[in-house]
């Protein structure tokens, strides 16, 4: 069941969100000479399937340019001629597993109780997910050790060390490398772009696009939502944020809290 589109009030006015109703796409399909809407889509498989509704509709592509969203932060900053290389997963375990050796040595990596440095995977693991809901912006690492303060013991200490680990791993991996950590870090980059260059960045990877949409979401991530946060603070982009039915309800309830920060991109690290 579809929901009707809302713009809730601390949300800047040109982002709009839907649950469901993604199929709201092939009444905007028409012949272009080029195009005019960005769909973004977290995976591939769902950019395929939008546009093999498309196809099945007998309706035309011309108006549609997909991506996600690594691939228009990769535009935004060759827009600026920044640098768009990241190491890829398998680089990223191999640097941590040298740094938990290292640290067994010399300790600069503080672990949680329980993880040994033999586990760099799961190392690996909570970077990434404090990454995923903190973005590393200075604002949410506060809102977590805060939180983290006002648990019980061993809770506390535990949820503390989780973000201790995340950080040292964090810094450890910027000092082995010149290159962009993960891909995300690209989408924090080309936050910073935008706002830095007044969206400036955004119009020339993108002087034809009017409507961004960002669809097939059943999560999203404190990255992402920065990433749309800059972009309407630096340009006058319609967005129009697609959840998927399961999980759309609360994600549209929680998602205008991800915009309530300061200087959407900026790192902790800074």
């Amino acid at each position: 069941m579809q929901r009707e589109h809302t713009r809730a009030d601390t949300l800047p006015a040109q982002v709009t969100l839907h649950v469901g109703a993604e199929l709201e796409l092939l009444d905007r399909a028409r012949h272009t000479p080029r195009p005019t809407e960005l769909v973004v889509a977290p995976v591939e498989l769902h950019q395929r399937n939008v546009q093999r509704r498309l196809r099945e509709a007998r309706e035309p592509k011309d108006a549609f340019e997909f991506d996600d969203v690594v691939g228009v932060s990769r535009s935004v900053l060759r827009a600026s001629d920044a640098s768009t290389t990241a190491i890829d997963r398998i680089d990223r375990l191999t640097l941590v597993r040298e740094i938990l050796g290292e640290s067994a040595s010399a300790p600069s990596v503080s672990l949680p109780v329980g993880t040994g440095s033999h586990d760099p995977q799961h190392v690996e693991q909570i970077r990434t997910e404090v990454e995923t809901i903190t973005n590393y912006h200075p604002e949410r690492i506060a809102a977590w050790e805060d939180a983290a303060g006002d648990l019980y013991a061993p809770i506390d200490a535990d949820t503390a060390a989780l973000l201790d680990t995340a950080l040292d791993v964090e810094r450890a991996l910027r000092a082995q490398t010149a290159k962009a950590v993960s891909e995300t870090e690209l989408v924090r980059r080309a936050t910073r772009e935008l706002t830095a260059t007044d969206g400036t960045a955004w119009t020339g990877a993108y002087p034809e696009t009017e409507r961004l949409s960002l669809m097939g979401l059943s999560s999203i991530s404190a990255t992402v939502a920065d990433f749309l946060h800059a972009l309407v603070a630096a340009t006058t982009l319609d967005v129009h944020v697609y959840f998927r039915e399961v999980t759309g309800e609360y994600l549209e309830q929680r998602f205008p809290s991800l915009f309530d920060i300061a200087e959407p991109g900026v790192e902790v690290f800074e």
